[in-house]
């Protein structure tokens, strides 16, 4: 129908008449909690063009309630979903099966096994014995603790393979998890990070030593919502304006 239009239509009549769309035309679903998923998508396509992207969400929890990865999925993309929790676990298997599900946590000091803390609600979830602790001290309950299995997050890159989209979401532990990563064997264009501490009587604290760690690493905010920040590889993004003859000129990021 779209080339039948094209081919008949002149772009001018075809603008007057999409103008004319009722309002749910121009709507748009997002799975993100402040609608990261539509800024993730929007600059990998500027970057990498129109194909579907390939992911690794780190603490994944659900398959689209909050999720930053469900709308690349939905766009044909696949990945690597990591979950210790063997529900969610289970469910992403049965929601998303293009994805590959490591039911297991990441370490940061060799450990094989970790506890759990299975957190009401569940989008709460810890290995830190200490954000457990302050979560069950704002009210929140601690349902169940689990020993689980751990892999070490560059093994996880590994298996993932070459990456568009990195999602890191493990209350507390994503610092931890950013510092072992091997940032010359593994570079996603985009990373996706929660970057301020979870309050529920005060103010949030944003958590400016991850911006600071990621520019280290030669990764600059994109954007940012304030509960999470987008993070771009500066080598991708200058090799993008580069490849079209454009220069990005002295800015620095």
């Amino acid at each position: 129908m779209r080339s039948f239009l094209k081919r008949f239509l002149s772009p001018k009549f075809r603008s007057r008449l999409r103008s004319r769309q009722p309002a749910t035309f121009f709507r748009k679903a997002s799975y993100s909690q402040c609608g990261e998923d539509f800024l993730i998508s929007f600059v990998l396509e500027l970057i990498h063009g129109k194909r579907p992207m390939r992911y690794v969400d780190i603490g994944a929890n659900h398959p689209f309630h909050l999720s930053n990865t469900a709308l690349l999925y939905e766009a044909g993309g696949e990945g690597v979903l990591v979950e210790p929790d063997p529900y969610y676990a289970g469910l992403l298997r049965s929601k998303r099966p293009r994805d590959s599900v490591l039911e297991c946590g990441v370490h940061f000091s060799g450990e094989s096994r970790a506890n759990f803390y299975v957190i009401e609600p569940p989008t709460l979830n810890t290995f830190s014995r200490q954000e457990m602790e302050r979560y069950v001290e704002m009210g929140h309950q601690l349902n169940e603790t689990i020993s689980v299995e751990l892999q070490g997050v560059n093994e996880i890159l590994e298996q993932a393979g070459p990456l568009d989209f990195m999602n890191i979401d493990i209350e507390g532990l994503d610092k931890a998890i950013l510092a072992m990563v091997d940032w010359e064997r593994f570079r996603p264009t985009c990373i996706c990070v929660e970057t301020i501490s979870y309050e529920t009587e005060q103010e949030p604290r944003k958590l400016n030593d991850i911006i600071e760690l990621m520019h280290e690493q030669d990764y600059f905010p994109y954007a940012d919502t304030f509960i999470n920040t987008i993070f771009i590889d500066r080598r991708q993004w200058l090799n993008r304006w580069a490849k079209d003859g454009k220069k990005i000129g002295e800015r620095t990021f």
